[in-house]
């Protein structure tokens, strides 16, 4: 038993030195990175060039603000023009479409008219021949 407790205490203690290492290099990474940041950072407040860099961010940025509300007014002003594009088009379309409707339309009764032409003819001969057959049939067998 008393094994045991020694092999249990000093398994504990492993695990209460390697989390205290742990820990502790966390800190030390934490602190460099810190320390870094904070450098750059007292570096972008210090160097001239870095605040001139900002400047003409800013200015850039106000321009495209700008540019932007300018365009937003164009395309508000230019919408109902487009708006009058899109139903005249729509329009045209219907139009369009109903004429290539009846165009359809009569070319496909013109087209039943011309079949019915040729094939009238083709009818009457095999209805001809038909009957000719069979009155031929009817009188071979009387033979």
């Amino acid at each position: 038993m008393e094994t045991q407790i020694v092999i249990f205490l000093a398994l504990i203690s492993v695990t209460v030195i390697t989390n205290t290492l742990l820990i502790w290099f966390v800190y030390k990474g934490f602190a460099g990175v810190t320390s870094r940041i904070t450098e750059t950072v007292s570096e972008f407040k210090t160097s001239s060039e870095t605040k001139a860099w900002l400047r003409t961010f800013e200015s850039a940025s106000k321009q495209a603000v700008a540019v932007t509300e300018a365009t937003k007014i164009k395309i508000a002003a230019f919408e109902p023009a487009l708006d009058r594009a899109q139903q005249h088009y729509l329009q045209t379309l219907a139009y369009v479409d109903s004429k290539l409707e009846l165009t359809a339309g009569d070319i496909s009764r013109n087209a039943q008219n011309i079949r019915d032409v040729v094939a009238q003819p083709a009818f009457s001969a095999v209805a001809f021949f038909t009957a000719l057959s069979r009155v031929l049939e009817t009188t071979e067998r009387e033979q």
